[in-house]
């Protein structure tokens, strides 16, 4: 695959990553981040101050080589919390430990799929699954959500195609922050239990998200609904840690090629040169296997953020997870909209780079009174579109 091939998808990421770090030079300090989600604040102690105790208490051989796979103990950990999560049997071997999630979705559609295979992404979604599968000569079909980006699951029964082999959703929506709940997801494994030849389609559920559920609403796993599923987790994610890179992949029990798909994907890690994450970061993952991040500040800024937005006029889907709003533009040129707020210091995301056109994506990285300024200039740019 030459460059040349990679430019639609490269450009609008590239340009927009050149618009941040303009902003972030012509503001400095005064720059309001709501972009990537890297949050300013602490919302929960717990990972700093365990990972400063193993750090402490580290010897030599408590930093040495991972197998590819990961540490067994640590898979070991994983697997018995996440076979709580999903009440699904989940052994050690069914969890391999990436980098963080992005190597997990690369090392699983390269180890899973082959050319000619063809991927369905539900759309709005998280920037370079598209990338990925264009880089390994797969084929991606864009199908979008319902207009309340929920699954739209009878298109994506009309996109199948003959060459079909899989489904990337994520759980729950990124950018969108939608819970896909058990009526949708039991309605999409419907539609791919009805393609089981040559072999059954896979569900990658990127599951990134999951632990940031800020209020009450269940959020069912996809696995739980259809047996040939690849989920996707992100320890960094869950825990506001997005730089210690530290994922895995969980390969459901009842996958009907399951020790295969392992094994492959162990292999996959080799060949693709995705080691797994730090001796430090697997420990760090396994002593917060158990437990859930304190999410009460994140949840009162939420519904902060989103009264205060709505109250001004402006249209906040209505979801209740992740640390993003997802908000409608005054325009259909989300980059645009985006770019004047970046004149004005700041910074959030245009839908278009999320595959969807004319939203934008706001990250709650930052606290009070920071916050209540950015939604100023947001509602008073939205009067003036």
């Amino acid at each position: 695959m030459t460059p040349t091939a990679h430019e639609e998808l490269l450009r609008p990421l590239e340009e927009y990553t050149r618009l941040h770090l303009d902003t972030l030079r012509r503001f400095g300090s005064r720059a309001l981040d709501l972009s990537f989600p890297n949050p300013q604040f602490l919302s929960d102690p717990r990972p700093y101050d365990v990972l400063a105790s193993l750090a402490a208490k580290a010897r030599p051989l408590d930093l040495r080589y991972s197998p590819f796979g990961g540490f067994t103990p640590v898979r070991r950990r994983v697997a018995a919390a996440l076979a709580k999560q999903h009440t699904l049997p989940y052994a050690w071997n069914d969890i391999v430990m990436t980098p963080g999630a992005t190597a997990a979705l690369r090392v699983a559609l390269s180890s899973l799929f082959s050319p000619p295979d063809r991927i369905i992404l539900v759309t709005p979604c998280w920037m370079d699954y598209p990338l990925y599968i264009q880089d390994l000569g797969l084929v991606f079909d864009l199908v979008p959500t319902a207009p309340d980006k929920h699954l739209d699951v009878q298109a994506i029964a009309r996109a199948w195609t003959p060459e079909t082999r899989g489904v990337v959703i994520a759980q729950p929506g990124s950018p969108t922050g939608v819970i896909h709940d058990d009526r949708e997801l039991a309605q999409l494994a419907a539609v791919m239990l009805r393609h089981p030849a040559p072999t059954p389609p896979l569900l990658i559920a990127d599951e990134a998200h999951a632990l940031q559920v800020w209020d009450q609403t269940p959020c069912p796993a996809p696995a739980t609904h259809y047996p040939h599923t690849i989920t996707v987790r992100s320890f960094g994610k869950a825990w506001d840690m997005q730089g210690q890179r530290t994922g895995c992949l969980a390969v459901s029990p009842h996958l009907g090629v399951r020790d295969q798909a392992v094994a492959a994907l162990v292999r996959s890690m080799r060949v693709t040169g995705h080691c797994a994450p730090t001796a430090l970061t697997q420990q760090l993952a396994a002593a917060l296997s158990d437990t859930a991040p304190d999410l009460t500040g994140l949840a009162e800024l939420q519904r902060h953020t989103r009264r205060n937005l709505t109250d001004r006029g402006l249209t906040v889907l209505d979801t209740h997870a992740t640390r993003f709003l997802y908000a409608r533009c005054p325009t259909q040129d989300d980059r645009v909209f985006v770019s004047r707020l970046a004149g004005c210091g700041v910074l959030v995301m245009p839908s278009s780079l999320f595959h969807e056109p004319g939203w934008f994506r706001i990250a709650l990285n930052l606290g009070q009174p920071h916050l209540d300024r950015a939604i100023d200039i947001i509602s008073q740019e939205y009067g003036r579109a």
